[in-house]
This record gives C-alpha cells, sequence and structure tokens, in this order.
C-alpha cells in the first residue's frame, strides 16, 4: 500500500513540476543584484572576484519596476527599460512588458544602446511559440481568430506598432491558460476568447485585443 501512494506521489509530483516548469521561459531573467559585464563586445553573468568592471541589477522603485544597473562603487551606468533580461550566446536580450518588444543592447562609449529585435530574431529565441504580431489585429473590432495548435499553445504578443501597453494583462472566461512574468506570453491550454486589456477597459486610450482562439 505504500509503495503505491509512493508511486501516486511521485507521479502527482512529476505533475507538478512539469506545470511550473511549462509556466517559465526558457531564458533565466538576470535577477536583482545579479553581476554582469560587458568585455570585447560580449555580455557575461560569469563575474568572479578578481573582475573590477562590471554592472549590478537593481529594480527601480515604482509600479515600472524597471532594470537599473549600477557600477561596484554604487554609480548609475544604465536603465535598460525592461522587466525581464536573459544573456543568450554573449548577447544582452531585454524585454518590455508595456512596450511587448525585445531588445539586443550593446553597450558603446559609456551608454547603452538598444536595438529592437526583428519578429524571425524573436522566433529564433522562442521556436516553440506562435507569434501574434498586434498589426495582425482587425482595425474594426481589434479582435483576431487564430487556430489553437498542441494541447499546449503557446503565443507571443508582439507590438509591431508605436502603441503602448503598460499594465496591459490578459482575462477570460471561458478559455483556460497560463501566465508568464512576460506580458504578452500565455500557454493556451483550452479554446475560447482571451482579452488582452488594461484592467478590462476599451477606450480610444486604453483599446482591448480580442485573441479567439478555434
Amino acid at each position: 500500500m505504500k509503495k503505491i501512494l509512493s508511486i501516486i506521489f511521485a507521479f502527482c509530483l512529476m505533475l507538478s513540476v512539469s506545470a511550473e516548469e511549462l509556466a517559465n521561459i526558457p531564458y533565466k531573467n538576470i535577477k536583482e543584484e545579479g553581476k554582469i559585464k560587458y568585455v570585447d563586445d560580449v555580455w557575461s553573468d560569469n563575474v568572479t572576484r578578481k573582475d573590477n568592471d562590471y554592472f549590478i541589477k537593481f529594480i527601480s522603485a515604482g509600479t515600472g519596476s524597471y532594470s537599473e544597473f549600477y557600477r561596484p562603487d554604487g554609480s548609475f551606468a544604465f536603465n535598460t527599460g525592461c522587466q525581464y533580461e536573459f544573456i543568450y550566446k554573449g548577447d544582452l536580450i531585454g524585454y518590455s512588458n508595456q512596450d511587448l518588444k525585445f531588445y539586443d543592447f550593446i553597450f558603446m562609449e559609456g551608454k547603452l544602446v538598444p536595438r529592437e529585435l526583428t519578429p524571425e530574431e524573436v522566433q529564433v529565441l522562442f521556436p516553440d511559440y506562435t507569434i501574434v504580431k498586434i498589426s495582425e489585429f482587425s482595425p474594426n473590432t481589434n479582435s483576431l481568430k487564430i487556430k489553437k495548435k498542441g494541447r499546449n499553445f503557446k503565443v507571443i504578443l508582439l507590438n509591431d506598432t508605436d502603441k503602448n501597453f503598460y499594465h496591459y494583462s490578459f482575462t477570460s472566461g471561458n478559455s483556460k491558460y497560463e501566465l508568464y512574468p512576460l506580458s504578452g506570453f500565455i500557454n493556451v491550454k483550452k479554446k475560447g476568447m482571451l482579452q488582452f486589456s488594461h484592467f478590462g477597459e476599451n477606450t480610444d486610450n486604453f483599446p482591448w485585443y480580442i485573441l479567439l482562439v478555434r
């Protein structure tokens, strides 16, 4: 009996871990007080005690929660304007929850220089995700129909416009889904209607976006 219960417990634990892993982004976010360096045009988080020139991440005060980086002496170095950063093949990649965009950063002449990633570059980073661009939504209804692919249908809302999505998030009354720390990311478990909005508003300043997953 104990053996059976152990098997059941192990199985439930496996499901729990799988669900937890599913909700995570495949790239590790640089944590607060995490250290990174930029040497010969390459970013790295392999900072040792011998290193003197590096940057330390902190989170800004206020609702924006932007990432700020400081030098070891406490002086301000740069602000990414993002809430999520990770290092990918020597590149510093940042994601802005209010822009719904990814940026690639270089450090040049004491300043951080951003470059917006193209949809094709984002797709390379996240090959298992379906990219839906904001421009694809109907200009009349702000809605878009897409077909669900597979049991876990992972979607990225990518902003290819000059619009801002501060404090936007997904909600639904009939679709089952999982959210991510990146606001434009969602894993659709069950078909239905998903609303991406600013606290449920649908105004000229804060229009909602309706994703119809069929």
